[in-house]
C-alpha cells in the first residue's frame, strides 16, 4: 500500500481490506497477527492496530488478549433491509468458479428472506426480449463469465430494476456497481513471493484470449519488467493460443519446450500461468516438456484457490476464493440498498496466495 504520507486515506484503505478479509472468512476464523498484517500492507502497526480497533467498535472482529483477533458475526441481510427481489442473470457456459458464486448468492439470499431469481443466457437479445415482458426487480447482478457485455443489457438491467452489480468485471463511469479481483495486488502477491525467492528470469504466461484482467496482469509485468531493468528474454511476457470455443491453452507443453530451450542461466526459473486450464492439464504439459516442479522452473497460476481441479494441491494459485468473491457481492448488494444515492464504481476485491509446493528457491 506504499508509503504512510496521507495517513488518513491509508487508514481507511487497511480498514476495507481487513473487512473484506473478515467478509471472506466464516464466523470464528482467527485473523493473521498484527506483525504479518503489518508485511502484508506495508504499513506501520499503528495503522493496522487503528483499523483493528475500528472493526471491533462495529462487531466485524473481536480480540481475544493472548489468543489473537477473529471474526466476529454478521447481522443478516434482512436485519439491514427489507425483503427484496434480486435478478442473477448468468451467461452459459463452463465456469465452475461462476456457478459456486451464483449458488452462495442465491442460497443466501433465500436464507434471509428474499427473493432470488436466476436465469442463465447464451443469447443476449433473446434473454433482453424475455425481461422486458418480465417484472421489475429491486437489483439485478450480472455475471457474464468470459462473453461480451452488450451495452443495451446493461441499459434494459437498469431499466428493470433499481441497480446493477456487475460480477468479475471493473465497470466504471457508467451507473452500475462492479465487483473485480484487484490486479495490481495480485502481481504484487506473485512477484514478490519469487522475487523473495530470488527468482529474476520469470516467465508470464497468459492464454490468449480477449479478458481485460489478463490484458492488465500483463501491463503490471511489463512494468515489473522494466523497473527492474529486464529484457523480453530474461522475463518473457508470451501470449500462448487458446482452444477455441474452450478455456485453457491449444499446446502449453510446446510454449514450455520453446521457452526452455536454453542451457541453465538462459531459462526463465520460474513461470506465472495466467489461464483457464485445469490443475491437470497444466502438470501434464510440464510433464511432456520433462520439467520438474519446482526442481526446474518455480509455477503459480491464477485461479480460484478453493476449486481443487484448478491446483490439485499440487499448484500454487493466486486468485479470489469462489466464496470471498460472493460475500463482496453480497455486502456491495447491502451498502447499495442503504446508499441507493451513492456514486457508482468498481469494488477490487483483494486475491490470496496458496502455496502448495510448486515453488521453491531460484
Amino acid at each position: 500500500m506504499g508509503d504512510e504520507a496521507g495517513a488518513p486515506g491509508v487508514s481507511v484503505s487497511v480498514i476495507e481490506e481487513l473487512r473484506r478479509m473478515a467478509d471472506s472468512l466464516p464466523v470464528g476464523s482467527r485473523l493473521p497477527t498484527v506483525r504479518e498484517l503489518v508485511s502484508r500492507y506495508g504499513v506501520s502497526q499503528h495503522l493496522v492496530q487503528q483499523a483493528l480497533q475500528a472493526l471491533r467498535a462495529e462487531g466485524v472482529v473481536a480480540t481475544h488478549v493472548g489468543r489473537g483477533t477473529f471474526v466476529g458475526p454478521r447481522a443478516p441481510l434482512s436485519a439491514r433491509a427489507t425483503a427484496r427481489q434480486v435478478l442473477t442473470l448468468l451467461h452459459h457456459s463452463q465456469y465452475e468458479r461462476g456457478d459456486l458464486i451464483a449458488q452462495t448468492i442465491h442460497q443466501r439470499l433465500t436464507a434471509e428472506g428474499h427473493t432470488s431469481v436466476v436465469l442463465t443466457y447464451s443469447d443476449a437479445e433473446h434473454a433482453m426480449a424475455m425481461l422486458r415482458d418480465g417484472p421489475r426487480y429491486d437489483s439485478c447482478i450480472l455475471q457474464p463469465r468470459t462473453s461480451v457485455i452488450p451495452v443495451r443489457l446493461l441499459a434494459l438491467l437498469r431499466e428493470i430494476s433499481n441497480n446493477v452489480i456487475v460480477e468479475n468485471r471493473a465497470v466504471d463511469q457508467l451507473d452500475v456497481d462492479a465487483i473485480s479481483n484487484d490486479p495490481s495486488v495480485l502481481a504484487r502477491l506473485v512477484l514478490e513471493h519469487l522475487t523473495r525467492l530470488g527468482h529474476r528470469r520469470i516467465a508470464w504466461i497468459v492464454e490468449d484470449r480477449p479478458d481485460y484482467f489478463y490484458e492488465r496482469l500483463g501491463r503490471l509485468f511489463e512494468a515489473y519488467r522494466l523497473w527492474n531493468g529486464l529484457s523480453q528474454a530474461e522475463a518473457p511476457l508470451v501470449f500462448s493460443p487458446s482452444r477455441s470455443g474452450h478455456h485453457g491453452y491449444v499446446d502449453l507443453a510446446g510454449t514450455l519446450n520453446a521457452l526452455f530451450r536454453g542451457g541453465p542461466g538462459q531459462h526463465p526459473t520460474a513461470a506465472v500461468l495466467l489461464t483457464f486450464e485445469s490443475g491437470a492439464r497444466i502438470l501434464e504439459a510440464f510433464g511432456k516438456a520433462r520439467l520438474a516442479i519446482p526442481g526446474d522452473v518455480s509455477v503459480v497460476r491464477v485461479g480460484t484457490p478453493d476449486i481443487e481441479s484448478e491446483h490439485l494441491g499440487k499448484l500454487a494459485v493466486a486468485g479470489r476464493p469462489s466464496r470471498q468473491a460472493a460475500e463482496t457481492v453480497l455486502k456491495r448488494l447491502a451498502w447499495r440498498w442503504e446508499n441507493p444515492g451513492a456514486a457508482f464504481g468498481t469494488v477490487y476485491d483483494p486475491p490470496v496466495l496458496e502455496l502448495h509446493g510448486s515453488t521453491g528457491a531460484a
